[in-house]
């Protein structure tokens, strides 16, 4: 009975249906209705419309105004879902994607009310994965910055230790460099010192200074669980560092959050990060060596203190199995900070070539002349007496005086003290000698410099 009624009724019935019911139901009826009055009562007969009764007329007008109120019902329940359903779209349309439409109907209008909450829904669902999407890439673009920061400081660490910088500059920039890869990440290098063969933490970025200073550990105390108990940290990631084929330290990483684990990436990225330690490390052991090596002074192209003292020691030695004397001479140039700090550093190295050309050019081709260090300068004269050592440094103490005497003050000008030493009667060794010639030129200072002792 319900469904008869259901289908004659017009709930299932769609717009244009109700329309044309509600158009006829306010105006084309009541329109023919009035048309049928006075078509049929007042042209016809007039007389009769005049005499019909009140009652009469009375109901045929409340017929009309009850279908013209049906009609409007039909209308109106037509138009406040369509106006209800836009006012809850414009409400989804400002952002509220939990908005429902609540419109249950059989016609178009239900319809679309259907499709528009499918629609709300596939959006919000869209949009929450648009927003996951937007982390991962947040995330992703994180992790790109990071790989970009870690790169662009390898390519500053390659400047740096090509460009021969001091290696506890390297080393501090590194460590920096590696706190970047990880946020709220502690790191330190530990290098051997090869003296006590222990470690020590050369250098660290975020760890206490109480931690760091004084810390030396054994090879038995690198065990990761040892490392993280001696510094206090919950995650840990150690990279050996190699130096010409050895273990020489280790790259250590860490943090205090929970369920942490280093990703592959991370690891990869240490292990760079120590190999460019290892590069550091391999140059400045090979930049040590080559000066151990050297034998030349970088300013005045002289010799310098490594060569001038195993020279000197060499020389003793022959004088001693040929029984002939060897003197050496230690010049030691007076107030010559005065002098540089008067000038700019290019005109102090220009008077120091200079000095080593005149000290040069004042001894025999069998003589060797070297910068010991700063304004100090060792002259070996081999088969030369303290006599005749002690005529040398006279004529050398005239040149200085003669050729580079240019006077910076009115009372002040360039001269130098020489102490005189021979072998054997002032040592043995070339430490003695030079030891010898150091306090006789101490000595001539103190008398007054521009002088020679002996």
């Amino acid at each position: 009975m319900l469904k008869i009624l259901k289908d004659i009724s017009m709930v299932p019935k769609g717009l244009r249906y109700k329309t044309m019911i509600g158009f006829a139901l306010m105006s084309l009826i009541p329109t023919m209705v009035c048309a049928w009055i006075v078509i049929t009562y007042i042209f016809p007969n007039i007389n009769l419309f005049f005499g019909l009764s009140l009652a009469n007329i009375s109901f045929i007008l409340v017929i009309s105004i009850v279908i013209s109120m049906l009609g409007l019902y039909v209308t109106k329940e037509m138009i406040d879902p369509v106006i209800k359903m836009a006012g809850e779209a414009r409400t989804i349309a400002e952002g509220d994607m939990t908005k429902i439409i609540d419109i249950n109907r059989e016609d178009e209008v239900g319809d679309l009310s259907r499709s528009l909450n499918i629609m709300t829904q596939k959006i919000k669902e869209n949009m929450e994965e648009l927003k996951a999407y937007g982390e991962k890439t947040k995330l992703i673009n994180l992790e790109i910055n990071k790989k970009v920061l870690a790169l662009s400081g390898l390519l500053q660490i390659g400047n740096l230790i090509s460009s021969s910088n001091e290696l506890t500059g390297i080393l501090d920039f590194i460590i920096h460099k590696v706190s970047d890869v990880e946020s709220n990440s502690i790191s330190f290098l530990l290098l051997m010192d090869y003296g006590t063969n222990e470690y020590t933490v050369a250098s660290s970025c975020n760890l206490e200074e109480e931690k760091a200073f004084g810390v030396k550990l054994k090879e038995s105390d690198m065990a990761a669980g040892m490392l993280m108990k001696k510094f206090g940290l919950k995650n840990i990631a150690g990279i050996p560092v190699m130096a010409a084929g050895k273990l020489c330290g280790m790259l250590v990483v860490g943090n205090n959050e929970e369920d942490f684990i280093f990703a592959d990436d991370e690891k990869e990225l240490l292990k760079v990060f120590a190999k460019q330690i290892s590069i550091a490390v391999e140059n400045d052991m090979l930049v040590k060596k080559s000066k151990e090596l050297s034998v030349k002074d970088e300013v005045t192209c002289l010799y310098n203190y490594n060569y001038i003292k195993s020279r000197l020691d060499e020389e003793i030695k022959r004088a001693v199995v040929y029984q002939r004397p060897c003197g050496y001479l230690l010049a030691d140039m007076d107030d010559f900070k005065e002098f540089s700090a008067a000038g700019s550093p290019g005109k102090a190295e220009t008077l120091l070539k200079e000095i080593g050309a005149v000290l040069k050019n004042s001894v025999t081709e069998i003589d060797k002349v070297g910068r010991l260090r700063d304004d100090k300068f060792g002259i070996i004269l081999p088969e030369k007496n303290k006599r005749q050592a002690a005529h040398v440094a006279e004529e050398i103490r005239k040149n200085i005086e003669d050729k580079l005497g240019k006077a910076i003050k009115s009372d002040k000008k360039l001269t130098v003290s020489i102490g005189v030493s021979e072998n054997p009667i002032d040592g043995v060794t070339a430490e003695e000698l030079m030891e010898k010639a150091e306090r006789l030129v101490r000595s001539a200072k103190s008398l007054g410099k521009n002088r020679v002792a002996v």
